[in-house]
């Protein structure tokens, strides 16, 4: 067999055809594992989504209901400095008189 320029060029474009027609084998049995794939991951996000709104639904509804009832327990400090400033004066001095001798 003789080596020539044609004769090398030609295996070339055999080896060349050999390779693209096992690259296109792989390709047509892997889309559909791809596609596959896919799909399952789509389905995946959709029902993360689908899980994530009721959740984000209970955060706002119970974060509304604890504001409320700081706003209320906010309130009842106030009155309750209003109506006995000098025990509430009284104890935040003692409580200070506490911390400083703690943290001595």
């Amino acid at each position: 067999m003789e080596l020539t320029a044609s004769t090398v060029d030609r295996k070339a474009n055999q080896a060349h055809q050999v390779v693209d027609d096992v690259a296109r084998q792989a390709t047509d049995k892997a889309a559909p594992a791809i596609d596959r794939l896919a799909q399952a991951a789509h389905e995946t996000v959709d029902k993360v989504a689908g899980a994530a709104a009721p959740a984000a639904d209970w955060v706002k509804q119970n974060a509304d209901q604890l504001k409320q009832q700081q706003d209320m327990l906010l309130d009842s400090c106030r009155g309750y400095v209003r109506e006995r400033p000098l025990v509430v004066l009284a104890a935040t001095l003692f409580a200070g008189y506490l911390v400083g001798r703690l943290t001595r």
